[in-house]
């Protein structure tokens, strides 16, 4: 991974590689994953992990247990991502390919078939762009990461409980969205 040589390269300080070499870079993949499907972009998702990284060395000192490390990343990370969005106001573009598989059939050559693809990507990307971020995030998780709801849990540092009410909430929202998105354009037609 070429982001984790150009921070490695930044290392100085012996203890500080020690630290990083054991207990942080095992989890570069991942967290390079996840900010990758968190940002939807390469150079973001690189800038995040490294400013990630760098806050966990910085802070190393006040995880009390280290095998909460991957669990730990994935809160800096989230954090920083919030954070930045929230800055910017501008929040994650998602890709709907595998949510609208189930749109495909043998016929992609039909312009009606790709159009209608198109739509419901636009409609659920509406939706979750209104949806509040204690749902979004947790729907993120599960859906489009796979994330376990225990994984969830630790990784957003609340109960499983809750992470299974805001999915549950979030689903709803998003469905009443999705049918109100629906009402609406048949109306105008």
């Amino acid at each position: 991974m070429d982001i984790l040589i150009r921070f490695k390269d930044k290392i100085q300080d012996s203890g500080e590689w020690d630290c990083f070499d054991k207990h942080l870079a095992p989890h570069a993949p991942v967290i390079l994953g996840s900010a990758y499907r968190l940002c939807r972009n390469q150079e973001q998702a690189e800038d995040l992990v490294q400013e990630t990284f760098y806050c966990a060395l910085k802070n190393f000192h006040q995880l009390r247990d280290h095998t909460k490390c991957k669990y730990w990343l994935f809160s800096i990370l989230r954090n920083l991502f919030l954070k930045d969005a929230e800055k910017r106001k501008n929040w994650i573009e998602l890709e709907f390919d595998s949510v609208c598989e189930v749109l495909h059939d043998d016929n992609r050559m039909n312009p009606e078939h790709d159009f209608l693809q198109k739509e419901v990507k636009n409609n659920i990307q509406m939706a979750l762009d209104t949806l509040d971020e204690r749902l979004k995030f947790p729907i993120l998780l599960f859906y489009f990461e796979g994330r376990t709801y225990k994984e969830i849990s630790n990784i957003l540092t609340i109960p499983i409980g809750t992470v299974m009410s805001r999915i549950a909430r979030a689903k709803i929202y998003l469905k009443k969205e999705l049918m109100r998105s629906q009402d609406y354009k048949s109306e105008s037609e």
